[in-house]
């Protein structure tokens, strides 16, 4: 590692072009200007000046050293600036959410990179395990989840609720939804499904209920933007939040059952509570609680 005084030294003097003016410019002695280019000159092992008389003239090898020393001087500068400079619209924004979150936040998003193009928003539709498991491996900064964890490193606070839906095609409307009528039609089942159909079924039908083992599966996919299609076709029902359904643009092919007892998921707005954030997730934060409550 080259000797960083020893290279102010050295750059110095082949700027100003004279030991004396250097020592006096560094408020130091000639013979100590001397010293420190011997020692670089030591601890490269070349040559880096040719001296005649009071002049000197860099040796190649010394040419090469000063191009990399102002290099390196100029990322230094720049790395302080940048150390310094928390910039609430430049820079990188990772948040993770349920895919319905996810369809729903990220135009609102979108629009803040619109005016702000030095922002790069990265937003992950994933499960509540995977949120947790990218925040403790910073791969993400914030999460919104739908469950209340007791995680003493984890700052959580409650942003809004979300009202779970079943939906089954249209035409189902006078029919009345049973275990028997679910179970004729078949579940289409997703990422999130086995989460969401429990507390539906816990709540309206069969307090019992406890595994998607015991019903019938008709189909799976993981594309948020497809989960109603099947549906839609009259090839099963399904449990998906609010606002994934609203965004479903084949609104009269299908049904939202009106349950006896609604069933909510509380959001959880949540990120390490020992880890600052850069100014440019603010806005994401107010935009969040905003958004959701």
């Amino acid at each position: 590692m080259l000797n960083t005084q020893w290279l102010q030294t050295f750059i110095t003097l082949v700027e100003v072009g004279h030991f004396t003016q250097t020592a006096e410019k560094l408020f130091m002695t000639q013979p100590g200007v001397s010293q420190h280019i011997k020692k670089l000159e030591t601890q490269t092992g070349t040559p880096l000046l040719q001296r005649f008389g009071k002049r000197f003239e860099l040796t190649p090898a010394g040419e090469t050293l000063y191009r990399y020393a102002r290099r390196r001087q100029d990322d230094e500068l720049a790395l302080f600036q940048a150390l310094q400079n928390d910039d609430p619209f430049t820079g990188e924004c990772r948040i993770a959410c349920s895919g319905s979150l996810a369809t729903y936040l990220y135009p609102h998003f979108l629009k803040h990179q619109q005016t702000h193009p030095n922002l790069a928003i990265q937003l992950e539709a994933a499960p509540n395990k995977r949120i947790l498991d990218n925040l403790n491996t910073n791969q993400i900064e914030l999460g919104i989840i739908t469950q209340n964890v007791a995680i003493p490193e984890l700052e959580q606070e409650k942003v809004g609720a979300e009202q779970l839906c079943l939906v089954i095609p249209a035409g189902m409307e006078k029919i009345v939804i049973n275990m028997e009528q679910l179970n004729q039609l078949g579940f289409i089942n997703h990422p999130d499904g086995e989460h969401y159909v429990r507390q539906i079924i816990q709540a309206n039908f069969d307090h019992s209920f406890n595994s998607i083992e015991s019903l019938k599966v008709t189909g799976y996919i993981n594309q948020l933007n497809q989960i109603l299609l099947p549906v839609s076709l009259g090839l099963g029902y399904t449990v998906l939040p609010e606002k994934a359904i609203t965004c479903f643009p084949q609104q009269t092919k299908i049904h939202v059952v009106s349950l006896d007892k609604p069933v909510y998921e509380n959001l959880y707005l949540i990120r390490k509570k020992h880890r600052p954030l850069p100014k440019r997730y603010d806005f994401f934060m107010r935009q969040i609680r905003t958004l959701l409550s």
